[in-house]
C-alpha cells in the first residue's frame, strides 16, 4: 500500500471563500508540505469551499541534476477546509498519489499530450534513459565538427560527427549568420542528449552544403547536452511561462523584465539560451532573464519562429 502523508493544520485563510486565485488561501495550504515537494496548480476547489486539490511536484524538478519527468504520475494535495467565522481554515492536508479520476487542469491540448506520453511509453526502454520527443540544434563551433557517441559518455567509441556551422549569402536569417545540424532528440540521460536524423547545415532550407563539406551523421547516438540548442515552440500551454515542473499544472515562473512580453509571459523568439534535459516532449531551459524551468515543445527552425 502507498504510504500517504498527513498532515494536521489549523490554518485560518483571509479571505471568506476558498478560491483558487486566493494566494492567502494556497499558502495557508502549502505552507505545511514537506521540503521535498512543491505546489503547483489548483486543481479543483469544492463548490461549497470545503474541500480543494492541489498539485504537487518534486521540489528538485528543475534542477539539472535531478529533472523531473513528464512521465511520472504525480501527486496531489487534498484539503479540507472548515468555516471559522467570515474566513475558512485549512483542518487538513493528505498528499497522495494523483490518479485519472482527479481533475486534468484546462490543457486544451490534454489529449494529445496523453496521445505523445502513450506512444513514447510503448518504445523499448533502456536503463536511466528518458524518452524524449523534441527537435534541436547543434552550437558546437569547432571546425572539427561535433562527435557522435555509441553511449552517453565522453570515453564511449565515436559513432559518427556532425558537420561545423556553415555560413552562407542565405544564411544570414540565422541567429548568428550560419546553418546548423538539426536533428530529433530522442532521449536524455546523465547530461546527454540521444539524437537521430541529423540534417546536413542549410539542407531544410534549400541551401545544402557542397559535397566537399564535412559529411553529417545521420544515425542515432549521444552529445553533450550542452551542444545542443533550440527555440521555444508555441504549444498552447495554458500559461505562457517555464514551469517548475514538466507539467502544465506545475508552478509557473514569472519571466524578468528583460524577457516578460506585454502580458507577463515568455514569448518564444530568441529567449531560449540553454537546454539541459528533456522528457517526452518537454525541456528544461534556461531563458534569456537567466531563469530555468521547463517549457512543452522546442523546436529547431533556424528561419522562423515555431508558432
Amino acid at each position: 500500500m502507498r504510504r500517504l502523508l498527513f498532515l494536521a493544520l489549523a490554518a485560518p485563510v483571509l479571505a471568506g471563500e476558498a478560491r483558487a486565485e486566493d494566494p492567502a488561501w494556497v499558502a495557508a495550504a502549502t505552507a505545511h508540505l514537506p521540503k521535498t515537494l512543491v505546489a503547483g496548480r489548483v486543481l479543483r476547489v469544492g463548490e461549497l469551499g470545503q474541500t480543494a486539490l492541489i498539485a504537487v511536484f518534486p521540489a528538485g524538478a528543475d534542477d539539472p541534476g535531478t529533472p523531473g519527468s513528464a512521465f511520472a504520475p504525480g501527486q496531489v494535495l487534498e484539503v479540507t477546509l472548515a468555516p471559522e467565522g467570515d474566513a475558512r481554515k485549512v483542518v487538513s492536508a493528505t498528499v497522495r498519489p494523483r490518479t485519472p479520476k482527479d481533475p486534468a487542469g484546462d490543457d486544451p491540448f490534454a489529449e494529445d499530450q496523453a496521445e505523445i506520453l502513450a506512444g513514447l511509453a510503448k518504445q523499448k526502454a533502456e536503463p536511466g534513459v528518458e524518452p524524449c520527443h523534441i527537435r534541436a540544434w547543434s552550437i558546437d563551433k569547432s571546425r572539427k565538427g561535433l562527435a557522435v557517441r555509441a553511449a552517453p559518455s565522453a570515453t564511449a567509441k565515436v559513432v559518427g560527427t556532425l558537420a561545423p556551422p556553415r555560413h552562407t549569402p542565405e544564411s544570414g536569417q540565422g541567429e548568428d549568420d550560419s546553418w546548423h545540424v538539426e536533428f530529433e532528440i530522442t532521449g536524455y540521460k546523465d547530461g546527454w542528449f540521444r539524437i537521430r536524423n541529423a540534417t546536413p547545415p542549410g539542407a531544410p532550407y534549400d541551401d545544402p552544403p557542397p559535397r566537399s563539406y564535412p559529411k553529417t551523421y545521420k544515425g542515432a547516438g549521444w552529445i553533450p547536452a550542452d551542444k545542443a540548442g533550440g527555440a521555444y515552440a508555441n504549444t498552447q500551454m495554458p500559461v505562457m511561462r517555464l514551469h517548475q515542473a514538466p507539467s502544465v499544472d506545475a508552478k509557473d515562473i514569472p519571466p524578468g523584465d528583460d524577457a516578460a512580453d506585454p502580458s507577463g509571459n515568455l514569448p518564444i523568439d530568441g529567449t531560449l539560451e540553454r537546454l539541459y534535459a528533456c522528457s517526452a516532449n518537454w525541456a528544461l531551459t534556461k531563458s534569456r532573464d537567466g531563469k530555468r524551468g521547463w517549457w512543452r515543445g522546442i523546436c529547431s527552425n533556424q528561419v522562423t519562429n515555431c508558432s
